[in-house]
């Protein structure tokens, strides 16, 4: 969940394609069982400043299974007073301006994610590659990993594994991303 980009003085800004972006998270339950998740809705920006946004609806959770997105809507995430979660960086644009098609550079991030009514700070190691027409791919290299007791969503990862009877469901949630952002 990182977002990497910047400014030069004629810069406009950017804006996050939501259709050609994604954020991916991995559970692991009964200590072998990995399956794949993500959300549906994103939204996010970058000023001219190189002020970064990303809003990730958790409303949005799509696991593939109906009954289970419900259960992480309701038991885990809250997602009634808790409909959203916010990503936030500032962000150096040297090394990333003027990017051609196809060029690429890696760069380490630090960025505050705000869940569950809990703020964190993280890193990041993405690579941004630049695309046609000026567009961006800013994407995790690693994983970044989520602490669930962090947030407070140890609870919640506890109510979901009685309701499903499970043995366990591992409290670190690897999370990767890639966004494409394009000029506004």
């Amino acid at each position: 969940m990182t977002l990497m980009l910047g400014a030069t003085g004629t810069w406009a800004g950017w804006k996050l394609d939501s259709t050609h972006s994604s954020v991916g998270f991995s559970s692991v339950k009964n200590d072998s069982v990995m399956e794949q998740h993500g959300f549906r809705n994103l939204s996010g920006s970058i000023s001219d400043k190189g002020e970064v946004s990303l809003a990730i609806d958790l409303t949005s959770v799509d696991t593939k299974i109906q009954i289970r997105d419900e259960r992480m809507k309701k038991e885990l995430f809250d997602t009634e007073q808790y409909p959203l979660t916010t990503i936030e960086a500032k962000v150096d644009s040297a090394a990333i301006s003027g990017l051609s098609a196809g060029q690429t550079v890696v760069q380490d991030v630090e960025f505050k994610i705000d869940l569950h009514g809990k703020s964190e700070a993280l890193n990041a190691t993405v690579q941004v590659t630049g695309l046609d027409d000026g567009g961006l791919l800013v994407s995790t290299i690693n994983p970044v990993e989520v602490q669930a007791g962090a947030f407070g969503l140890d609870e919640g990862i506890g109510k979901l594994k009685d309701i499903a009877k499970l043995n366990s469901i591992l409290l670190t949630v690897p999370v990767n991303a890639n966004l494409v952002f394009v000029a506004e």
